[in-house]
């Protein structure tokens, strides 16, 4: 049997840029995609997640799409073919990216199963080709973080570094909407054909945003982290990807006295962010009584094996 896992992620500062080459600051959280391969006699193949009501069912799977063409991507690359149950377990909280720790926990444990001996690297940029080959969108920020762990300056293509494996003094809240990446990223998108002039300019502003960030997080700057917040969500807001019970939560945090509060991820709804070194519970309170729900976020850590026997 083996058993891997994966942790999900939360975008801190690059949404929307890090397409674009720009750099993106994402952390690995501490819940996490367990994924458990167990041997067959036969060649056969089935797969199994009751987070999405899939038992036992023939790959590949439709309702398992990103998983099954990780499997397939496996496959073509190491020529390794063989019959195996494999099944997915999720704790991963609410906007902090399930999809992406799946594509990792499970080329981790096919890794693990024919003992290829694939390095990290190998493992995040085989799981950035299926997953971007099943929605045609994304930078791989959230399989480097799955693969790596902790707070990760990212560029795609170019550049995966673990910038500190501390956490921030972050407060959740998580605005109980789930939005889909795929049209928010078109909506985008279309801005971007329509003010061809404009919008490159907030991605260039998104990417200075991010590598003034990283500096702060190695200094523990936290006023510079919380005034960073404030301009990366308005630059945000001004490309369309807030919302209403987003700005409600954010506004909340920062009357609560918060340092900075932003949107964290495509946008619209899920998770926003707020650094609140010195009065977290209070900020905390602020967001419930807004609306929003808190999740408990740590730092963690990037692909393990659990088990191999």
């Amino acid at each position: 049997m083996i058993i891997t896992s994966a942790p999900g992620k939360l975008v801190l500062f690059g949404e929307h840029a890090s397409r674009h080459g720009k750099p993106i600051l994402v952390q690995a959280v501490d819940s996490r995609v367990y994924v458990i391969m167990k041997p067959r006699r036969d060649d056969k193949i089935f797969l199994t997640s009751r987070n999405y009501g899939v038992v036992k069912e023939g790959w590949p799977s439709n309702k398992l799409d990103i998983l099954s063409a990780s499997i397939q991507k496996f496959f073509e690359k190491t020529g390794n073919r063989a019959g195996f149950d494999l099944e997915v377990r999720s704790d991963v909280k609410a906007g902090t990216g399930s999809s992406n720790a799946v594509t990792v926990a499970s080329l981790g444990a096919l890794d693990e199963f024919f003992g290829t001996g694939m390095k990290k690297k190998q493992i995040a940029d085989l799981a950035f080709e299926a997953s971007s080959g099943v929605t045609g969108y994304g930078s791989g920020m959230d399989v480097a973080a799955s693969t790596y762990g902790g707070i990760i300056y990212y560029i795609k293509g170019k550049v995966a570094r673990v910038v500190t494996n501390e956490d921030l003094p972050l407060v959740v809240g998580n605005t109980g909407i789930k939005a889909k990446s795929g049209p928010i990223i078109k909506n985008v998108q279309y801005l971007e054909k329509k003010y061809p002039s404009i919008l490159p300019v907030f991605i260039d502003k998104i990417g200075g945003i991010v590598d003034e960030a990283e500096k702060a997080v190695r200094k523990k700057d936290f006023w510079t982290l919380g005034e960073l917040m404030n301009i990366n969500h308005g630059i945000l807001s001004a490309m369309g990807v807030s919302s209403i019970e987003l700005e409600k939560l954010v506004f909340a945090a920062r009357k609560a006295g918060a340092f900075g509060a932003k949107l964290s991820g495509a946008g619209i709804g899920d998770n926003m962010i707020a650094i609140a070194p010195e009065n977290g519970k209070r900020v905390a309170s602020s967001i419930r009584k807004a609306g929003g729900r808190i999740l408990s976020v740590k730092v963690g850590e990037g692909l393990r094996v659990e088990r191999s026997d």
